[in-house]
């Protein structure tokens, strides 16, 4: 067992969490792979209480691939967790108490990452509660440091590269952007800009930090001139290219789970807030074309990217009022945002993208995001606190762990730069 102590990175958002219960809106044992580390697994063989012995036999599949994943969960038909009673709480934590849970709950939403010879602990926006710090707390990225022993730290299950393997550009890169992020002046849609095409030209100098830093003090004179934002205004719509993208995403984000366009809402996991979120966009968007599910509501229908974007285009400007007003009450919402994906994502070096890459996608994500919040916003005729938790956390629990929408937007966004490598930052224009 390791006993070494690292200097963990803990910000409020995170100290700040505590697990709600059976009061959670979208609880997290529903719908995923559950692995059942060893020592839990045998524990709880050998426990005194009959219903536990019996519901580990019926319920838990061995499968030995290692220590950690020793054996799975098998979920049930409405894909819950079999050991939740019928106030969705865990019965292995009532009866045996936290400790023999699998490892894997004991520590969701908790998600810490190696930075050098610290760790930096984060969590999934996958989880509402996490949500709600994230986005509605204006502390929520305040941060403090804290002693604590490597092995208790996700039981030392901590993501990212290991102390010395992280690529030497990693922290000069990711404080510019973090000072982009933080300046208060440029809207949240300038600093993307910027952030995005400091990245893409340091590209050719990831192995040389002196002339990143020179790059870095280039950019910050012409965001101080103000050379950057006219740049960014020069930035064309391109309101058709916007609608491909968003259809195509909307169409993977669904048919991940439900392979058809059209399918009943009585075939849809109770717990499928994303889908919720999801029609009310759809629900805007019908038109003519829609006779053959328009008006049923055991239907819901994903979008189509072989359509005109004008519908579409003329739901992002109406609802533009409502995602203001919601945003200048909650200022701290946007750039919250921004400042948990640089700190959580790392840039996702540690998936083997370079930090350009990484632009993309939280491009794609802001994308996909603000369209959604523009159908909520419609409908409801404003926005609220829970609409907006429930769309971010449904939405990144779609995400997790799929790689499959990963690759998605990566096909995605090489077709579009065919046309121009620069393609990708008109989707940050109105």
């Amino acid at each position: 067992m390791n006993q070494n102590k690292i200097n963990v990175m803990t910000p409020k958002f995170a100290s700040d969490f505590v697990c709600v219960g059976s009061k959670c809106e979208a609880h997290c044992c529903n719908s995923w792979d559950i692995p059942i580390n060893k020592q839990s697994y045998k524990a709880l063989k050998k426990f005194g209480d009959i219903e536990i012995r019996q519901l580990v036999t019926s319920n838990f599949k061995l499968t030995r691939q290692s220590e950690s994943n020793y054996a799975e969960i098998k979920m049930s038909d409405n894909g819950d967790c079999a050991m939740l009673d019928e106030t969705n709480l865990c019965k292995i934590h009532k009866k045996c108490g936290p400790k023999l849970l699998p490892y894997t709950c004991q520590d969701y939403p908790r998600k810490p990452h190696w930075f050098g010879n610290q760790a930096e602990m984060s969590m999934s926006l996958s989880c509402p509660e996490v949500v709600k710090n994230v986005l509605y707390d204006p502390d929520a990225m305040m941060i403090t440091s804290i002693e604590q022993y490597e092995h208790q730290l996700n039981h030392g299950n901590i993501g990212g590269f290991k102390p010395t393997e992280g690529p030497s550009y990693l922290p000069l890169v990711r404080d510019f952007c973090f000072s982009v992020a933080l300046n208060s002046i440029l809207t949240f849609e300038q600093k993307l800009f910027i952030i995005g095409l400091y990245l893409k030209q340091s590209d050719a100098y990831l192995n040389n930090l002196e002339r990143l830093s020179q790059l870095a003090d280039s950019f910050h004179s012409m965001i101080s001139d103000g050379t950057l934002t006219k740049h960014y205004e020069t930035l064309p719509s391109t309101p058709s290219i916007k609608w491909s993208f968003f259809a195509t995403q909307d169409f993977h984000l669904v048919t991940t789970q439900y392979q058809t366009q059209t399918v009943s809402f009585s075939k849809i996991k109770k717990f499928d807030a994303f889908i919720e979120c999801q029609q009310m966009l759809m629900n805007s968007l019908h038109t003519s074309q829609d006779t053959d599910t328009q008006g049923k509501d055991n239907y819901f229908t994903v979008a189509n990217p072989e359509r005109e974007h004008f519908k579409y285009t003329e739901i992002l400007t109406s609802s533009e009022k409502y995602l203001t007003e919601h945003f200048n009450q909650h200022p701290q919402i946007l750039i919250n945002f921004l400042l948990y994906s640089l700190y959580n994502d790392q840039l996702m070096v540690n998936l083997g993208k370079k930090p350009y890459d990484y632009f993309k996608f939280l491009t794609i994500d802001a994308l996909m995001l603000k369209s959604y919040l523009s159908g909520i916003a419609l409908q409801q005729k404003g926005l609220t606190k829970e609409w907006v938790v429930k769309l971010f956390h449904s939405y990144f629990r779609r995400r997790q762990h799929n790689l499959g929408l990963f690759n998605q937007i990566n096909t995605n966004i090489k077709k579009a730069e065919e046309q121009s490598e620069y393609l990708i930052f008109s989707l940050l224009k109105d």
